[in-house]
């Protein structure tokens, strides 16, 4: 989103900080040009799959651009239910899945259910022998975390499918995590899953149709990271993997590197003052709305723009005591009674004034949903998006939060 159009919004009034921003032009193209470069160097031999985790708010939108919705739990179910995403686009994961939410799963119609254990195939197992019916699972594959399971439990779980009716497990699931700065660590756990692979088709006369593999690309953040080649390391991972000699189909599973850009975080700045030699000015939002994944305690300053909204006197109040802000330098701490909340430590900002608004660009992926939103009782931001055809839009009101939180509330919604 320009800058432009957000002082347009800013200064008419149209948006009320602390809020997030959706651009739908922003996302669309950015999706688009993923999309074809995958499209244009493998064909239908690579797929995609949007992890709605790091957005839920995009996921219409990937549900039209991609193969697949990776659902990680019953209330990302749900969301895809009440926008009436088909199940057979759903792939559904998640690290603890109870008999209740894999069988309301399949009872959807989900396309394919992962398994992290042997006690989730044995739900799997047992449904399918009452209902009478198939179900495509993905063992997860275990990258040495709590996700997943170990080789040999994936082994036993491939060999025994494969004997039982009603389970077709038609491939393997592997993440590692993400941020994954060079594309030299997705080449490894291809080499290695392909390997692996190999033998359960020797050992079991295993016939995969689909390895779901988290790339965890990374993506640029701050300033001095790589903003121009963004496409890069995607199209260096989708070429390998069209040169591999396999028969099945690879599943690109992509959250952040989908929807990072997509949304900006605007909030204003409340209040300025001098400490400690520090220049700092302190704003109506915080880390309870917005952080950035390796942002090192805040000592990385991530793409951000200072636009000015009032006039010229609205800061002249900073004049009284006589308190010199003539050093560029700023320090933007957020409006937690906490030292932790603290969004940039050092930014250099032309004459900031009471009023004016920071915008955090980039904050489409986690940042709203993993930021302490309950802590304090602060109201939760706005939410718009915004479109060169359809304008701006209202997604969600600014939501206060003290009734989640008041233990004699009578009204706990938000």
């Amino acid at each position: 989103m320009n800058r432009t159009d957000t002082e347009v919004l800013l200064k008419n009034g149209a948006i009320k900080t602390p809020c997030y921003i959706l651009n739908k032009d922003d996302l669309n193209a950015h999706v688009d040009r993923v999309c074809s470069i995958v499209s244009d160097i493998a064909g239908d031999r690579v797929g995609l799959c949007y992890a709605m985790k790091a957005n839920a708010l995009i996921t219409d939108i990937m549900s039209e651009k991609t193969g697949h919705i990776e659902v990680c739990s019953p209330g990302e179910l749900k969301i895809c239910k009440g926008l009436a995403i088909p199940g057979e686009k759903i792939i559904f994961s998640g690290v603890n899945k109870t008999e209740e939410n894999i069988h309301d799963a399949i009872e959807y119609g989900v396309d394919i259910v992962t398994l992290e254990s042997i006690r989730q195939y044995n739900i799997v197992k047992d449904y399918v022998a009452g209902a009478g019916r198939s179900v495509k699972v993905l063992p997860r594959l275990s990258g040495g975390a709590q996700f997943g399971m170990s080789e040999e439990e994936v082994r036993f779980v491939i060999d025994d499918s494969i004997h039982t009716d009603g389970i077709d497990a038609i491939g393997i699931h592997y993440f590692t995590g993400t941020q994954k700065k060079k594309i030299d660590k997705d080449i490894e756990e291809l080499e290695y899953l392909t390997e692996f692979i190999k033998g359960l088709k020797e050992e079991y006369g295993f016939s995969p149709k689909l390895l779901e593999y988290g790339a965890g690309l990374a993506v640029p953040y701050f300033e001095g990271d790589d903003h121009e080649h963004v496409y890069d390391s995607l199209t260096e991972l989708v070429t390998y993997i069209a040169g591999l000699d396999i028969d099945y189909k690879v599943g690109i599973e992509l959250g952040r590197y989908f929807a990072y850009s997509c949304m900006t975080y605007l909030t204003t700045i409340d209040d300025m003052k001098r400490c400690a030699d520090t220049n700092i000015l302190i704003v109506d939002g915080g880390i309870h709305h917005v952080n950035y994944y390796g942002q090192n305690m805040a000592m990385r300053v991530p793409l951000m723009d200072l636009i000015h909204t009032e006039s010229d006197d609205k800061g002249s109040e900073m004049s009284i005591g006589a308190v010199d802000y003539s050093d560029e330098n700023w320090k933007v701490c957020g409006s937690l009674c906490t030292f932790a909340d603290i969004l940039v430590r050092k930014v250099t900002l032309d004459e900031p004034k009471i009023g004016d608004a920071l915008v955090f660009h980039n904050a489409g992926a986690y940042s709203m949903t993993e930021s302490p939103a309950l802590f304090l009782s602060r109201p939760m931001p706005g939410i718009y998006s915004y479109g060169k055809n359809d304008g701006l839009k209202v997604i969600r009101e600014t939501t206060e939060t003290y009734g989640i939180n008041n233990p004699l509330s009578d009204d706990r919604n938000i």
